[in-house]
């Protein structure tokens, strides 16, 4: 098995969440992962699919946010030739490529309520036909859903479905951040250069310090791990000494222990961790870490902007 696509970590938050999917695996019904952006959602759902009926079947992956609504039909279910300009020819779609697995639906969070309400139907009856065709086809496909939108907040608003949410959540699994399995981050590191090395031929990897690993831990990781393997890859493949030092870090993760570069270095960049911290432990409120922070609101969006947290996020 290709140890890309394994889920590694050893936290308790981790091994409980597994033990869970595990459970509910073999049942044939829609499921919902959330989780914040790089925590692996893709992963826990093939996860899930090795474990399920389904396993013998194809695992097909669709995105949501990167299509409108016509070319998100086309991509799930499929189009005939001439169904829309550029359609040269029949197009079969995700659904019909999953036949007999599992389809993965990523960022349904992005969804229309227009198409909210297509696919609401596809879930009921088992049933869609290609955008311009006449053949009704069977959905026989496990349905995985994931968003890491606030689900709850945009049904309030009229933004997602209730009814649908009901259908594609009989069990939910959120998966944790990575701040908040941090334990699991020297298995991670070792586990990207591991993988580093089978990738490029020759490779001679460096040895990250104690240091570096525990400065590592004390970082929030916005991106999580997908974030985390950034910067492993990044680290490893500069050139330099055989040990990444805590020198070689972004000023961020510097910021995240006691330690520093420069005395400005160390409080510029203390300050860009203090208002990242607050605001994800603040939900993501700029209004709520302003408060945790003591500030007005016009302080803490000054340096929002000036730290350039949102692209962090």
């Amino acid at each position: 098995m290709d140890d890309s696509n394994q889920i590694i970590g050893e936290s308790k938050e981790l091994r409980e969440l597994l033990k869970k999917a595990e459970a509910f695996s073999p049942v044939p019904r829609p499921l919902l992962i959330r989780g914040e952006r790089g925590t692996g959602k893709e992963l826990l759902a093939l996860f899930i699919h090795r474990k399920s009926a389904y396993s013998s079947g194809p695992f097909v992956g669709a995105n949501c946010a990167v299509f409108n609504d016509e070319l998100l039909a086309s991509e799930l279910f499929g189009h005939e030739k001439g169904a829309f300009t550029g359609a040269s020819s029949q197009r079969r779609g995700c659904l019909e490529k999953a036949y007999g697995g599992t389809l993965f639906f990523d960022e349904v969070g992005n969804m229309s309520l227009r198409f909210q309400e297509t696919l609401l139907r596809v879930l009921e009856t088992k049933k869609y036909e290609r955008l311009s065709g006449r053949e009704t086809l069977e959905a026989n496909t496990r349905f995985i859903f994931a968003t890491n939108a606030d689900l709850e907040s945009m049904m309030e608003k009229g933004e997602f479905r209730k009814d649908l949410y009901d259908r594609m959540a009989f069990e939910t699994l959120t998966l944790p951040s990575l701040r908040k399995r941090r334990e699991d981050i020297p298995l991670l590191v070792k586990h990207f250069t591991l993988m580093l090395m089978r990738e490029i031929p020759n490779f001679e990897p460096k040895q990250f310090s104690p240091e570096v690993v525990r400065q590592m831990m004390h970082y929030y990781w916005p991106g999580n791990i997908r974030e985390l393997k950034n910067v492993v890859e990044r680290l490893l493949l500069r050139p330099g000494d055989e040990i990444v030092e805590t020198s070689d870090l972004p000023l961020e993760i510097m910021a995240a222990a006691p330690e520093g570069r420069t005395f400005n270095e160390k409080v510029e960049a203390f300050k860009k961790h203090l208002i990242l911290g607050a605001w994800l432990e603040g939900g993501k409120s700029q209004k709520r870490a302003a408060e945790r922070l003591c500030i007005t609101y016009d302080q803490f969006r000054h340096y929002f902007k000036k730290y350039d947290i949102d692209h962090l996020s």
